[in-house]
C-alpha cells in the first residue's frame, strides 16, 4: 500500500498545490500510531520535507491514541531500516536507551482524535479527504454496518479520492460507491 500511496501522493500534489489546499489523509483506525506515522514518512519521502499534508489519525480507544501521540517506540520493534530510523526518529539515551521518538517535523503532520466509525459525528471530520486508510477494521462489522460506514466514507472523500482497505476486505457489493483501482485500493465514484 505504501508504494502505491507514494505514487498517488506525487500525482495529487500538483493538483492540490494549484488550489492552495493541503493533501488530506485520514487514518481511521490509528491504534498506537505506527500506520499514521508510516503515512507521514511516505508523504515526506514522496513529496519532500515541506510536504503540504494533513493526516488525521483516529481510533475509538483513547489509551492507544495516548501511546500514538507520545510517538515513542522500541528501536527494534518498528521493522524500519536504519536510514528511516535515522531520518524520522530520535534515538533515546540514558534511561531511554533502546527507544526512539518520532521527530517533531514528522509528528507535526499528524493530528490524533478519538472517533467511532459506527456512531461518530462524521461532520466533525472537517473538509473532504483525498485518501482514507481503513485497513483490517471492516472485517469486524456485519454487512449492514459495513455498508453504512462505506456510505459515510464515500461522503467524506473528495470525488476520485481513494480508500485503502485490508487485504482480507472486499467491497465489490459497494460498486455504486467505490470502484476497485488496485489490490484493496478503491476509488470514490
Amino acid at each position: 500500500h505504501f508504494t502505491a500511496l507514494g505514487d498517488d501522493l506525487r500525482a495529487r500534489a500538483a493538483h492540490c498545490a494549484a488550489g492552495g489546499q493541503p493533501l488530506r489523509i485520514w487514518c481511521s483506525a490509528a491504534s498506537t500510531g505506527e500506520e499514521p506515522y508510516s503515512l507521514a514518512m511516505t508523504a515526506v519521502e514522496a513529496l519532500g520535507a515541506s510536504a503540504r499534508v494533513e493526516i488525521l489519525a483516529s481510533d475509538i480507544d483513547t489509551n492507544v491514541l495516548a501511546t500514538a501521540e507520545r510517538g515513542v517506540y522500541g528501536a527494534d520493534s518498528r521493522g524500519l531500516g536504519a536510514e528511516r530510523l535515522r531520518r524520522h526518529f530520535q534515538r533515546g539515551t540514558g534511561a531511554n536507551e533502546g527507544r526512539v521518538r518520532v521527530r517533531p517535523e514528522l509528528a507535526r503532520l499528524v493530528r490524533f482524535a478519538t472517533f467511532n466509525l459506527v456512531n461518530g459525528d462524521w461532520s466533525r471530520l472537517g473538509p473532504p479527504f483525498d485518501i482514507v486508510f481503513c485497513r483490517n477494521v471492516m472485517i469486524y462489522f456485519d454487512a449492514a454496518t459495513q455498508r453504512r460506514v462505506l456510505q459515510r466514507m464515500h461522503g467524506v472523500l473528495r470525488p476520485g479520492g481513494l480508500l485503502y482497505v485490508g487485504h482480507s476486505e472486499n467491497f465489490s457489493d459497494a460498486r455504486d460507491l467505490f470502484r476497485l483501482r488496485g489490490k484493496t485500493i478503491y476509488e470514490r465514484v
